[in-house]
């Protein structure tokens, strides 16, 4: 466990190991102490004395960010310790959120205007997007992937780095200050980038984006293509742990047309532990997956929507597929639908 006056701080194991039991009972004692921040797995945040702020995972809020909710939320005692099971950028700059308002408590000054242009900036990047899917999108290049809170994501990341430490920076970072070594990390991203395209393995299948490879901007990159993705990283290290293949599906938000609860309850069905918010989900964490791509790609087919243009009808897509291309006949008036995530090529338009 990391300190860094007015806090402690602590990561949690999610994986169900005597190792992973030890580790957590050591940081979360009895609780009365602790405040989570997205604490996503139940049995852990309920032992969180203090609460567990997680408004798009268990509070299911995907239009919130952890970020965004500390701005204002009450503040805990001094000395509370903060932990997360989550070491990104939204949980790190949370912590940091609360511990620059217990500072500036502390000193006898306001404690709720630390409303930064950053603190937008990782919000925005961290919670579902707003608005109807845009449709296919060009990449342009690798710069074009590399979004404003890239490189305070990055650092966030590094798990080599203490936890305090992280906090510390991306308090100083959410300030407005210059850190060291940024500069030279914006060009790694670039690089990363570029990696990211050569290397990732990306098609559509019946609307789904379906993207393999081990790099972080796997999920942008579906979005490019389609408004539900199903990535898969054979190669996940959680906490510097031992690699193992790790599943994420996810939909552009929580308003996209799916039968999102039906594909969570037919995930955990055939593979207990799986989870996350109203748009985004995934296997179980800090162990392998049993399931292959090819099976997450059928379940997550199985529940999309489309809506008739003429009728509103909506139906299941699953089962509708033709070898001409993917779309249905409506059951209702008998209109041909295209599915609204499939990049049609021009001499396969459909006409109703």
């Amino acid at each position: 466990m990391d300190t860094l006056y007015p806090c402690s701080y602590g990561i949690l194991d999610p994986r169900n190991t005597p190792e992973a039991h030890a580790h957590n009972d050591a940081i979360l004692n009895d609780g009365s102490t602790v405040l989570g921040i997205e604490v996503t797995v139940p049995e852990l945040a309920a032992r969180c004395g203090l609460g567990n702020i997680d408004p798009q995972h268990l509070g299911g809020d995907a239009g919130t960010a952890a970020i965004e909710a500390v701005l204002t939320c009450p503040l805990p005692p001094w000395g509370t310790t903060l932990v997360t099971v989550r070491a990104d950028a939204d949980a790190i700059g949370a912590m940091a959120v609360i511990v620059q308002r217990l500072e500036w408590w502390e000193a006898g000054s306001p404690t709720e205007h630390f409303r930064t242009p950053r603190v937008l900036t990782i919000a925005v990047a961290d919670k579902e997007a707003s608005g109807s899917w845009p449709g296919p999108q060009p990449i342009d290049g690798a710069g074009d992937l590399v979004g404003p809170a890239a490189v305070i994501m990055a650092m966030s990341a590094d798990h080599t780095v203490p936890l305090a430490t992280r906090v510390a920076r991306m308090q100083a970072w959410l300030r407005g200050e210059y850190l060291p070594g940024e500069s030279s990390m914006e060009e790694d991203m670039r690089r990363a980038a570029r990696a990211a395209l050569r290397d990732l393995d990306s098609e559509v299948r019946d609307g789904v984006a379906v993207v393999t490879g081990s790099h972080r901007l796997a999920m942008g990159i579906g979005y490019r293509f389609a408004p539900v993705v199903a990535a898969t990283n054979p190669e996940f290290s959680w906490q510097g742990g031992p690699a193992h293949r790790k599943h994420t599906v996810s939909r552009w938000n929580s308003g996209h047309p799916m039968d999102w609860h039906g594909l969570e309850a037919a995930l955990r069905e055939r593979e207990p532990g799986w989870g996350g918010s109203t748009s985004i989900l995934g296997s179980p964490q800090g162990e392998a997956s049993i399931l292959t791509t090819g099976d997450v790609v059928d379940l997550v087919t199985r529940y999309l929507i489309v809506t008739c243009p003429s009728c509103a009808v909506d139906a299941y897509y699953w089962g509708r597929t033709r070898d001409d291309g993917a779309w249905w006949e409506c059951p209702d008036c008998g209109q041909h639908v295209t599915h609204p995530g499939y990049v049609v090529p021009p001499e396969r338009v459909v006409v109703g």
